[in-house]
């Protein structure tokens, strides 16, 4: 079953000229199915991208890691333009939260209401949800507000993809990543930023997951504050995670399991 995943951003809340915000598309084995693809956040300028890989209309699935800003502000422009083009279905998946923020952004566009069909369904730790032959299993977080990482299983089982989300390293996504073929982990910020919580910097990821068996180790979710370190970044991590193939990631960067 073939895995194709698309770093359609890894920015932040802050503008950068070649990185817009948080947006992860991955299309899961037959592209015929009407399962595929997923989206994972959808923060903004990642909806005009999209359409450089997928039609908006197939897009039946989000999961949301938590609802900052540059996660979620292009969900609601998905969601009209899903309407303009004549597709009504989407689920959206994400926190504890997740509904109430939903129901108060179609409160400011009124308009929306009953245009579309939207179910909300919340998740939390250890939750599976299953696409096709595929499970998405849930991995509490440490950010400012309740969040999840994702991790895609195949239909044996194994855990072949982590999406953290924003959030420090923590043991729960160290346990879903032991074994995987990748794991795009937030690295907001060099090490020579201090005091950084929330987020994680490129020393406490190794650390973190330097016991960890992952092929490949994909960073993201990058303030302006790494410019200029991403050499540096990508071999501290290296240094932590003997073995394992370390890269800075790139907005409309694909990668084929």
């Amino acid at each position: 079953m073939s895995i194709r995943i698309t770093l359609i951003g890894t920015g932040v809340a802050i503008p950068q000229p070649h990185r817009v915000q948080s947006g992860v598309l991955v299309e899961l084995g037959d592209p015929a199915s009407t399962e595929f693809p997923l989206l994972f956040d959808c923060g903004s300028g990642v909806l005009p991208r999209l359409t450089g890989f997928t039609d908006c209309t197939v897009i039946k699935h989000v999961f949301l890691t938590h609802l900052h800003l540059d996660h979620v502000a292009d969900v609601m422009s998905l969601i009209k333009a899903k309407w303009l083009c004549e597709s009504y279905d989407l689920t959206i998946y994400g926190p504890s939260g997740t509904a109430a923020w939903l129901a108060s952004v179609f409160d400011a566009y009124p308009y929306m209401k009953d245009r579309v069909r939207i179910n909300v369904t919340e998740l939390a730790d250890q939750d599976r949800v299953s696409i096709g032959k595929f499970e998405i299993v849930c991995a509490e977080t440490i950010h400012a507000m309740p969040s999840l990482g994702y991790g895609i299983a195949d239909e044996s089982g194994q855990v072949r993809v982590v999406y953290t989300g924003d959030t420090e390293p923590c043991e729960s996504i160290k346990m879903l990543c032991d074994g995987a073929d990748i794991l795009i982990h937030e690295c907001s910020f060099p090490d020579s930023v201090p005091d950084v919580t929330n987020h994680t910097t490129p020393r406490a990821l190794g650390e973190m997951f330097g016991s960890v068996s992952v092929r490949r180790i994909v960073l993201t979710h990058l303030y302006p504050h790494t410019r200029g370190f991403e050499e540096e970044m990508v071999e501290t991590v290296r240094k932590y995670c003997s073995g394992c193939d370390v890269a800075i990631g790139r907005d409309m960067e694909t990668i084929t399991l």
